[in-house]
Protein backbone atom coordinates (compact mmCIF):
# COMPACT_ATOMS: atom_id res chain seq x y z
CA UNK A 1 0.00 0.00 0.00
CA UNK A 2 3.22 2.42 0.80
CA UNK A 3 4.47 1.74 -2.98
CA UNK A 4 1.58 2.37 -4.47
CA UNK A 5 0.37 5.43 -2.64
CA UNK A 6 4.31 7.02 -3.35
CA UNK A 7 4.19 6.03 -6.70
CA UNK A 8 0.49 7.48 -7.53
CA UNK A 9 2.14 10.82 -5.60
CA UNK A 10 5.11 10.94 -7.86
CA UNK A 11 2.68 11.04 -10.93
CA UNK A 12 1.04 13.83 -9.58
CA UNK A 13 3.65 15.67 -8.75
CA UNK A 14 4.86 15.18 -12.23
CA UNK A 15 1.45 15.65 -13.86
CA UNK A 16 1.13 18.85 -12.09
CA UNK A 17 4.95 20.22 -13.08
CA UNK A 18 3.71 19.53 -16.36
CA UNK A 19 1.24 22.02 -16.35
CA UNK A 20 1.32 25.49 -17.90
CA UNK A 21 2.27 28.04 -15.55
CA UNK A 22 0.64 30.99 -15.28
CA UNK A 23 1.83 34.52 -13.31
CA UNK A 24 0.57 38.02 -13.08
CA UNK A 25 3.17 40.57 -11.69
CA UNK A 26 1.86 41.84 -7.86
CA UNK A 27 -0.48 44.52 -7.97
CA UNK A 28 1.84 47.45 -6.64
CA UNK A 29 1.28 50.01 -3.51
CA UNK A 30 1.13 53.23 -5.28
CA UNK A 31 2.35 56.09 -2.40
CA UNK A 32 -0.34 58.71 -3.79
CA UNK A 33 -3.42 60.40 -3.25
CA UNK A 34 -4.79 59.96 -6.37
CA UNK A 35 -3.47 57.91 -9.84
CA UNK A 36 -4.74 56.49 -12.37
CA UNK A 37 -3.01 54.19 -15.25
CA UNK A 38 -4.45 53.85 -19.04
CA UNK A 39 -3.65 52.46 -22.19
CA UNK A 40 -3.36 55.63 -24.50
CA UNK A 41 -5.11 54.07 -27.62
CA UNK A 42 -8.06 52.06 -26.43
CA UNK A 43 -8.76 53.99 -23.06
CA UNK A 44 -8.89 50.86 -20.97
CA UNK A 45 -8.43 51.60 -17.21
CA UNK A 46 -5.30 48.87 -16.12
CA UNK A 47 -5.01 50.45 -12.67
CA UNK A 48 -6.33 53.55 -10.52
CA UNK A 49 -7.33 54.78 -6.97
CA UNK A 50 -9.39 57.77 -5.96
CA UNK A 51 -8.73 58.86 -9.95
CA UNK A 52 -12.46 60.77 -9.53
CA UNK A 53 -11.02 63.49 -6.56
CA UNK A 54 -10.18 66.85 -7.81
CA UNK A 55 -6.95 67.86 -6.67
CA UNK A 56 -4.75 70.97 -7.40
CA UNK A 57 -2.56 69.89 -10.62
CA UNK A 58 0.38 72.76 -10.18
CA UNK A 59 1.46 72.57 -13.41
CA UNK A 60 -0.10 69.99 -15.26
CA UNK A 61 -2.93 72.58 -15.78
CA UNK A 62 -0.53 74.12 -18.67
CA UNK A 63 -1.54 70.63 -20.61
CA UNK A 64 -4.84 72.57 -21.57
CA UNK A 65 -2.69 76.30 -21.78
CA UNK A 66 -0.08 74.64 -24.59
CA UNK A 67 -3.22 72.64 -26.25
CA UNK A 68 -4.85 75.31 -26.84
CA UNK A 69 -1.82 77.30 -28.31
CA UNK A 70 -1.30 74.00 -30.57
CA UNK A 71 -4.90 74.30 -31.93
CA UNK A 72 -4.05 77.99 -32.59
CA UNK A 73 -0.94 77.43 -34.47
CA UNK A 74 -3.25 74.68 -36.29
CA UNK A 75 -5.72 76.70 -37.31
CA UNK A 76 -3.61 79.38 -38.77
CA UNK A 77 -4.61 81.65 -36.46
CA UNK A 78 -1.36 81.92 -34.65
CA UNK A 79 2.69 81.47 -35.98
CA UNK A 80 5.28 79.66 -34.80
CA UNK A 81 7.28 82.02 -35.52
CA UNK A 82 5.10 85.31 -34.28
CA UNK A 83 7.83 87.31 -31.84
CA UNK A 84 5.77 88.69 -29.00
CA UNK A 85 6.80 90.89 -25.83
CA UNK A 86 6.74 90.00 -22.30
CA UNK A 87 3.43 92.15 -20.31
CA UNK A 88 4.63 93.78 -17.24
CA UNK A 89 2.47 91.14 -15.40
CA UNK A 90 4.63 88.43 -17.00
CA UNK A 91 7.72 90.37 -16.10
CA UNK A 92 7.03 91.11 -12.73
CA UNK A 93 6.17 86.59 -12.69
CA UNK A 94 9.34 86.49 -13.76
CA UNK A 95 11.48 88.63 -11.72
CA UNK A 96 9.23 86.46 -8.57
CA UNK A 97 12.17 83.87 -7.16
CA UNK A 98 11.38 80.24 -7.47
CA UNK A 99 7.80 80.79 -9.58
CA UNK A 100 9.24 81.88 -13.15
CA UNK A 101 12.19 78.89 -13.62
CA UNK A 102 13.72 80.68 -16.70
CA UNK A 103 13.15 83.47 -16.13
CA UNK A 104 12.11 85.71 -19.58
CA UNK A 105 14.00 88.96 -19.80
CA UNK A 106 12.19 92.52 -21.17
CA UNK A 107 12.76 90.93 -24.98
CA UNK A 108 10.87 89.83 -27.67
CA UNK A 109 10.47 85.75 -27.73
CA UNK A 110 9.10 83.49 -30.36
CA UNK A 111 5.79 81.21 -29.64
CA UNK A 112 8.04 78.47 -30.54
CA UNK A 113 10.88 79.09 -27.78
CA UNK A 114 8.03 79.75 -24.74
CA UNK A 115 6.03 76.81 -25.83
CA UNK A 116 8.59 74.38 -25.42
CA UNK A 117 9.95 76.19 -21.94
CA UNK A 118 6.32 76.05 -21.01
CA UNK A 119 6.46 72.11 -21.66
CA UNK A 120 10.38 71.65 -20.87
CA UNK A 121 10.89 73.80 -17.87
CA UNK A 122 7.48 74.69 -16.72
CA UNK A 123 7.81 78.48 -17.21
CA UNK A 124 4.61 79.58 -15.75
CA UNK A 125 5.80 83.42 -17.02
CA UNK A 126 5.81 81.59 -20.70
CA UNK A 127 2.64 79.99 -20.11
CA UNK A 128 0.85 83.12 -19.08
CA UNK A 129 2.09 85.08 -21.86
CA UNK A 130 0.99 82.65 -24.38
CA UNK A 131 -2.37 83.16 -22.87
CA UNK A 132 -2.20 86.28 -23.47
CA UNK A 133 -0.89 86.32 -26.95
CA UNK A 134 -4.06 83.64 -27.47
CA UNK A 135 -6.92 85.61 -25.91
CA UNK A 136 -5.54 89.06 -24.44
CA UNK A 137 -5.69 88.42 -20.85
CA UNK A 138 -4.86 85.66 -18.93
CA UNK A 139 -8.57 85.81 -17.32
CA UNK A 140 -10.10 85.27 -20.70
CA UNK A 141 -7.95 82.83 -21.68
CA UNK A 142 -9.46 80.97 -18.42
CA UNK A 143 -12.43 81.23 -19.84
CA UNK A 144 -11.59 79.79 -22.86
CA UNK A 145 -9.74 76.63 -20.91
CA UNK A 146 -12.98 75.85 -18.93
CA UNK A 147 -15.25 75.60 -22.61
CA UNK A 148 -12.47 73.42 -23.73
CA UNK A 149 -12.59 71.15 -20.94
CA UNK A 150 -16.53 70.84 -20.93
CA UNK A 151 -16.59 70.35 -24.53
CA UNK A 152 -14.07 67.46 -23.61
CA UNK A 153 -15.96 65.50 -21.43
CA UNK A 154 -13.73 67.09 -18.03
CA UNK A 155 -16.41 66.98 -15.91
CA UNK A 156 -14.36 67.70 -12.98
CA UNK A 157 -12.20 70.18 -14.37
CA UNK A 158 -12.06 73.92 -13.17
CA UNK A 159 -9.60 76.53 -14.06
CA UNK A 160 -8.40 79.79 -12.47
CA UNK A 161 -5.50 79.99 -14.04
CA UNK A 162 -2.91 79.09 -17.12
CA UNK A 163 0.16 78.05 -15.29
CA UNK A 164 -1.12 75.90 -12.48
CA UNK A 165 0.15 78.15 -9.40
CA UNK A 166 -1.54 78.60 -6.38
CA UNK A 167 -4.04 81.59 -6.11
CA UNK A 168 -1.17 83.45 -3.64
CA UNK A 169 1.51 83.26 -6.73
CA UNK A 170 -1.04 83.71 -9.85
CA UNK A 171 -2.43 86.74 -8.61
CA UNK A 172 -6.18 85.55 -9.97
CA UNK A 173 -8.56 84.23 -7.41
CA UNK A 174 -9.64 80.53 -7.55
CA UNK A 175 -7.90 77.02 -7.23
CA UNK A 176 -7.42 75.25 -10.54
CA UNK A 177 -8.64 71.39 -9.37
CA UNK A 178 -8.26 68.70 -11.66
CA UNK A 179 -9.01 64.93 -10.92
CA UNK A 180 -6.47 62.17 -12.39
CA UNK A 181 -9.07 60.85 -14.61
CA UNK A 182 -9.57 64.22 -16.93
CA UNK A 183 -5.89 64.62 -17.04
CA UNK A 184 -5.38 61.49 -18.70
CA UNK A 185 -8.15 62.63 -20.72
CA UNK A 186 -6.52 65.58 -22.01
CA UNK A 187 -3.00 63.59 -22.56
CA UNK A 188 -4.47 61.36 -24.91
CA UNK A 189 -6.59 64.34 -26.52
CA UNK A 190 -3.32 66.34 -27.10
CA UNK A 191 -1.06 63.18 -28.40
CA UNK A 192 -3.91 61.92 -30.65
CA UNK A 193 -5.01 65.60 -31.62
CA UNK A 194 -1.24 66.55 -31.88
CA UNK A 195 1.26 63.87 -31.89
CA UNK A 196 4.61 66.09 -32.65
CA UNK A 197 3.92 67.17 -29.05
CA UNK A 198 6.09 64.13 -28.07
CA UNK A 199 8.92 65.63 -30.33
CA UNK A 200 8.90 68.44 -27.62
CA UNK A 201 7.83 66.23 -24.43
CA UNK A 202 10.96 63.90 -25.24
CA UNK A 203 13.34 66.49 -24.94
CA UNK A 204 16.12 65.93 -21.80
CA UNK A 205 16.61 70.62 -22.26
CA UNK A 206 16.88 73.39 -24.87
CA UNK A 207 18.47 76.72 -24.71
CA UNK A 208 17.21 80.07 -23.77
CA UNK A 209 18.79 83.39 -23.66
CA UNK A 210 21.79 81.27 -23.95
CA UNK A 211 21.20 79.00 -20.81
CA UNK A 212 20.46 75.44 -20.91
CA UNK A 213 17.72 74.39 -19.16
CA UNK A 214 17.18 70.83 -18.09
CA UNK A 215 13.78 68.95 -18.21
CA UNK A 216 11.59 68.86 -15.00
CA UNK A 217 10.66 65.17 -16.36
CA UNK A 218 13.36 63.32 -14.26
CA UNK A 219 12.66 59.64 -16.37
CA UNK A 220 13.72 60.71 -19.60
CA UNK A 221 16.82 59.23 -21.45
CA UNK A 222 20.13 60.00 -19.70
CA UNK A 223 18.51 61.54 -16.56
CA UNK A 224 18.35 60.50 -12.82
CA UNK A 225 15.50 58.53 -12.68
CA UNK A 226 15.69 57.09 -16.51
CA UNK A 227 12.90 54.46 -17.43
CA UNK A 228 13.02 52.96 -20.66
CA UNK A 229 10.52 53.73 -23.30
CA UNK A 230 9.47 57.20 -21.67
CA UNK A 231 8.51 60.25 -23.76
CA UNK A 232 7.97 62.69 -21.26
CA UNK A 233 5.10 64.62 -20.69
CA UNK A 234 4.43 67.19 -17.92
CA UNK A 235 5.37 67.74 -13.91
CA UNK A 236 3.78 69.79 -11.17
CA UNK A 237 4.68 71.10 -8.21
CA UNK A 238 3.19 73.44 -5.91
CA UNK A 239 2.45 73.52 -1.70
CA UNK A 240 -0.90 72.53 -2.05
CA UNK A 241 -0.77 70.17 -5.02
CA UNK A 242 2.42 68.29 -3.53
CA UNK A 243 4.73 66.57 -6.38
CA UNK A 244 2.46 65.34 -9.26
CA UNK A 245 3.45 64.12 -12.58
CA UNK A 246 1.63 62.96 -16.03
CA UNK A 247 4.09 60.58 -18.17
CA UNK A 248 3.80 58.44 -21.33
CA UNK A 249 5.80 55.61 -22.28
CA UNK A 250 5.59 53.10 -25.02
CA UNK A 251 7.13 49.65 -25.03
CA UNK A 252 6.19 46.79 -27.23
CA UNK A 253 3.58 48.49 -28.89
CA UNK A 254 1.83 49.62 -26.02
CA UNK A 255 2.14 53.11 -25.16
CA UNK A 256 0.61 54.03 -21.47
CA UNK A 257 -0.20 57.20 -19.51
CA UNK A 258 0.20 57.62 -15.93
CA UNK A 259 -0.70 60.39 -13.52
CA UNK A 260 0.40 60.76 -9.77
CA UNK A 261 -1.23 63.44 -7.22
CA UNK A 262 -0.28 64.70 -4.60
CA UNK A 263 3.03 62.80 -3.85
CA UNK A 264 5.84 63.91 -0.71
CA UNK A 265 8.36 64.41 -3.12
CA UNK A 266 10.06 65.17 -6.67
CA UNK A 267 11.81 61.31 -6.24
CA UNK A 268 8.63 60.09 -5.09
CA UNK A 269 6.35 61.03 -8.18
CA UNK A 270 8.70 59.22 -10.50
CA UNK A 271 9.38 56.19 -8.02
CA UNK A 272 5.48 55.75 -7.94
CA UNK A 273 5.02 56.49 -11.53
CA UNK A 274 7.98 53.70 -12.55
CA UNK A 275 5.70 51.20 -10.07
CA UNK A 276 2.96 51.67 -12.55
CA UNK A 277 4.59 51.38 -15.55
CA UNK A 278 6.55 47.85 -14.58
CA UNK A 279 2.98 46.55 -13.57
CA UNK A 280 1.14 47.82 -16.65
CA UNK A 281 4.01 46.32 -19.22
CA UNK A 282 4.63 42.89 -17.17
CA UNK A 283 0.84 42.29 -16.75
CA UNK A 284 -0.76 43.51 -20.11
CA UNK A 285 -0.42 43.23 -23.80
CA UNK A 286 -1.99 44.51 -26.67
CA UNK A 287 -3.76 42.44 -29.21
CA UNK A 288 -4.42 43.35 -32.90
CA UNK A 289 -7.36 40.86 -33.87
CA UNK A 290 -8.09 42.94 -36.91
CA UNK A 291 -5.93 45.77 -39.05
CA UNK A 292 -7.93 48.59 -40.69
CA UNK A 293 -9.32 47.86 -43.96
CA UNK A 294 -8.71 43.80 -43.60
CA UNK A 295 -11.12 41.50 -45.26
CA UNK A 296 -12.02 38.89 -42.83
CA UNK A 297 -13.80 36.08 -44.89
CA UNK A 298 -17.18 34.13 -44.76
CA UNK A 299 -18.15 35.62 -41.25
CA UNK A 300 -21.78 37.44 -43.01
CA UNK A 301 -24.64 34.81 -42.95
CA UNK A 302 -27.36 36.44 -45.58
CA UNK A 303 -30.26 34.96 -46.55
CA UNK A 304 -31.84 34.34 -50.19
CA UNK A 305 -28.31 35.26 -52.01
CA UNK A 306 -26.61 32.30 -54.17
CA UNK A 307 -24.01 31.51 -50.96
CA UNK A 308 -24.77 31.69 -47.03
CA UNK A 309 -21.40 33.13 -46.07
CA UNK A 310 -20.03 36.41 -47.42
CA UNK A 311 -16.71 38.43 -46.66
CA UNK A 312 -16.66 41.68 -44.94
CA UNK A 313 -14.01 44.41 -44.70
CA UNK A 314 -13.11 46.89 -41.14
CA UNK A 315 -13.14 50.24 -41.46
CA UNK A 316 -10.63 50.52 -38.28
CA UNK A 317 -8.26 48.31 -36.74
CA UNK A 318 -9.88 46.14 -33.86
CA UNK A 319 -6.88 46.42 -31.01
CA UNK A 320 -7.52 45.64 -26.96
CA UNK A 321 -6.03 45.80 -24.14
CA UNK A 322 -5.74 42.62 -22.12
CA UNK A 323 -3.99 40.85 -19.44
CA UNK A 324 -0.80 38.83 -20.26
CA UNK A 325 -1.55 34.88 -20.10
CA UNK A 326 -5.19 35.36 -19.86
CA UNK A 327 -7.06 32.87 -22.25
CA UNK A 328 -7.40 34.64 -25.97
CA UNK A 329 -11.31 35.74 -26.58
CA UNK A 330 -12.95 34.90 -29.84
CA UNK A 331 -14.35 37.93 -31.91
CA UNK A 332 -18.29 38.96 -31.39
CA UNK A 333 -19.76 39.40 -35.00
CA UNK A 334 -23.24 41.74 -34.74
CA UNK A 335 -24.98 42.27 -37.83
CA UNK A 336 -27.81 44.65 -38.59
CA UNK A 337 -28.54 43.17 -42.45
CA UNK A 338 -29.60 39.32 -42.65
CA UNK A 339 -31.29 39.64 -46.56
CA UNK A 340 -29.97 40.02 -49.79
CA UNK A 341 -29.47 42.37 -52.28
CA UNK A 342 -26.70 44.54 -50.54
CA UNK A 343 -24.51 47.18 -52.08
CA UNK A 344 -21.11 47.06 -51.78
CA UNK A 345 -19.52 48.81 -49.48
CA UNK A 346 -22.81 48.91 -47.13
CA UNK A 347 -22.24 49.44 -43.37
CA UNK A 348 -23.48 45.56 -42.16
CA UNK A 349 -22.65 45.47 -38.89
CA UNK A 350 -19.78 45.39 -36.12
CA UNK A 351 -16.94 43.17 -34.51
CA UNK A 352 -15.81 43.62 -30.84
CA UNK A 353 -14.20 41.49 -28.07
CA UNK A 354 -16.43 41.45 -25.15
CA UNK A 355 -14.69 43.31 -21.75
CA UNK A 356 -15.43 43.91 -18.41
CA UNK A 357 -12.79 46.21 -17.68
CA UNK A 358 -13.51 49.64 -17.19
CA UNK A 359 -12.41 52.26 -19.64
CA UNK A 360 -12.16 56.76 -19.52
CA UNK A 361 -15.52 58.45 -20.01
CA UNK A 362 -16.02 58.82 -23.74
CA UNK A 363 -14.18 55.66 -24.69
CA UNK A 364 -15.83 51.92 -25.09
CA UNK A 365 -15.29 48.33 -25.33
CA UNK A 366 -13.42 48.55 -28.72
CA UNK A 367 -15.23 47.63 -31.84
CA UNK A 368 -14.67 48.06 -35.56
CA UNK A 369 -17.34 48.58 -38.11
CA UNK A 370 -18.33 46.11 -40.78
CA UNK A 371 -18.85 47.13 -44.67
CA UNK A 372 -19.94 44.62 -46.84
CA UNK A 373 -16.78 43.24 -49.39
CA UNK A 374 -19.13 42.98 -52.43
CA UNK A 375 -22.25 43.46 -53.86
CA UNK A 376 -24.60 40.49 -52.57
CA UNK A 377 -27.36 40.18 -55.24
CA UNK A 378 -30.80 38.34 -54.38
CA UNK A 379 -30.34 34.40 -55.40
CA UNK A 380 -32.38 33.25 -58.30
CA UNK A 381 -35.87 32.74 -58.38
CA UNK A 382 -34.98 28.77 -58.95
CA UNK A 383 -32.39 28.29 -56.20
CA UNK A 384 -34.97 30.49 -53.37
CA UNK A 385 -37.45 28.22 -54.72
CA UNK A 386 -35.33 25.12 -54.28
CA UNK A 387 -34.43 26.42 -50.66
CA UNK A 388 -37.64 26.61 -49.53
CA UNK A 389 -39.00 23.26 -50.65
CA UNK A 390 -36.05 21.68 -48.83
CA UNK A 391 -37.07 24.15 -46.13
CA UNK A 392 -40.64 22.65 -45.82
CA UNK A 393 -39.36 19.27 -46.70
CA UNK A 394 -37.14 18.92 -43.23
CA UNK A 395 -39.92 20.55 -41.44
CA UNK A 396 -42.11 18.02 -42.32
CA UNK A 397 -39.43 15.33 -41.81
CA UNK A 398 -39.33 17.01 -38.41
CA UNK A 399 -43.02 16.54 -37.74
CA UNK A 400 -43.11 13.13 -38.39
CA UNK A 401 -40.08 12.24 -36.38
CA UNK A 402 -41.15 13.54 -33.24
CA UNK A 403 -43.61 11.41 -30.96
CA UNK A 404 -47.06 13.16 -30.87
CA UNK A 405 -49.55 12.29 -28.21
CA UNK A 406 -50.65 9.19 -28.73
CA UNK A 407 -47.90 7.99 -28.57
CA UNK A 408 -46.44 9.65 -25.47
CA UNK A 409 -50.58 8.04 -24.45
CA UNK A 410 -49.24 4.27 -25.18
CA UNK A 411 -45.77 4.59 -24.07
CA UNK A 412 -47.42 5.67 -20.42
CA UNK A 413 -49.36 2.50 -20.65
CA UNK A 414 -46.66 0.06 -21.13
Amino acid sequence: MKRLFILFLSVLLLTTSLLPVTSYAEVPTIKAESYIMVDAVTGKVLLEEQADLALPPASMTKLMTLYLVRRQIEQKKLSWNKKVQPSQKVLKLAGTPGLARVPLSNRTYTVRELYDAAFIKSANDAAVLLAEVVAGTEQKFVKLMNETANTFGMDNTEYANASGLDAVDAALPGTNLMTATDIALLVIRFIKDYPDVLDVTSRSSMKLDGITLQNSDKMLKDQKYAYPGMRGMKTGTTDLAGYCFAGVATKDNMTIITVVMRTTSDQARFAETKKLLDYGFSSFEPLTYYGKGERIKDVFPIRGAEETDYDVITDASLYVTVPKNAATRPPVFTFNLTHAPIKNGASVGTVQVKDEGMYLPGFDVPRSLLYSAERIALASFKTRLFRAIAAWSDKIDDAIRKPGLVNLKQDSVK
